[in-house]
């Protein structure tokens, strides 16, 4: 085995994210929503080298350190995401026109090729709806550590047990950079890509500005610093939806489902704190109305921890 097929397999990060409308911090507990895109779950393992499938069209395998020359990176990831329709105030029946509750769990194998001025990014993912994705049992659990602050639910209208599958491409550039490793700097990155399969068909573009103290590449290895690095984003997405099976029903039988919208703005805004080999970050999401007869959209948040094992 030579020192680059060595480098290819190994481990190059680790990380944990969490999304869910109980981490709307501004809120009171008993006024977060506990509805819509309820609740996310995911784990990632990223090594160096492009992902199996891939490797014909991507040979690279140095590490994403500053340079000029391509650099790929791998992951392989395992989550689990929760969708739950609005209950009547007071009671535990479903109001009407509402979204069927959905669980969706899922493994995901994603390849990653980064430039200093761009990110290329394929991703496979396949999993299961319906009861088998343990979406019911997920919330039930969660909602018996803390009854007082949650909702009562009803996961008598779900979605079936279906598989299925996304194959993805996004593309994000970046651009403007103004102070890099200085005490203050900042960057624009246009992203855009498209989803397809009969979990989520979909076309999205958009723009994230960055800015904070002491900020490095967003993608590239930088060297170990005793300086934390703190960077503030915003983000601004527009999906285009041909289909999206948690609202449009299940594609090979009959299901609850409702009438998507075909154009969702989403916006994000949030930190992160880089120190040494570590990065946490929180985020705020807002997806606006994802369907005809839901008048508002739907606030939630996300906590990500990133652990960097390699020298």
């Amino acid at each position: 085995m030579t020192a680059g097929t060595a480098r290819a397999q190994q481990l190059q990060s680790v990380s944990v994210r969490a999304d869910n409308d109980a981490f709307n911090f501004w809120q009171a507990p008993y006024k977060r929503p506990d509805e819509e895109y309820t609740s996310g779950v995911r784990g990632s393992l990223v090594f160096f080298g492009a992902a199996p499938w891939e490797r014909w069209l991507h040979h690279a395998a140095a590490s994403c350190e500053k340079s000029d020359n391509p650099c790929a990176t791998h992951t392989y990831s395992i989550g689990q995401d929760i969708y739950t329709g609005k209950l009547v105030p007071g009671d535990t029946i479903h109001l009407p026109g509402t979204r069927p509750n959905a669980g969706w769990l899922y493994v995901q194998e994603s390849s990653r090729i980064a430039k200093p001025d761009r990110l290329d990014e394929t991703s496979i993912t396949i999993g299961i709806t319906g009861p088998g994705a343990l979406g019911k049992a997920m919330q039930d659990a969660f909602h018996s550590i803390a009854p007082a602050f949650n909702r009562p639910d009803n996961w008598t209208v779900q979605l079936p047990f279906e598989p299925g599958i996304i194959a993805a491409y996004d593309r994000t550039q970046r651009m403007f950079v103004a102070g890099e490793g200085e005490p203050f700097g900042g960057d624009v990155e246009p992203h855009a890509g498209v989803s397809l399969g009969n979990i989520l068909t979909e076309a999205r573009a958009g723009v994230r500005v960055r800015g904070g103290f002491r900020l490095q590449h967003p993608w590239q290895a930088v060297a170990e610093s005793s300086t934390p690095e703190i960077s503030f984003f915003a983000d601004a997405t527009i999906h285009g939806v041909a289909r999206n099976e948690f609202l449009a029903g299940t594609l090979f039988r009959p299901s609850a489902h409702v009438q998507e919208r075909p154009f969702v703005p989403e916006y994000q805004m949030g930190f992160s704190v880089r120190w040494k080999r570590l990065t946490a970050s929180y985020s705020l999401d807002q997806t606006q109305s994802e369907y005809a007869t839901r008048p508002n959209g739907h606030a939630w948040s996300r906590l990500g921890v990133d652990w960097r094992i390699e020298r």
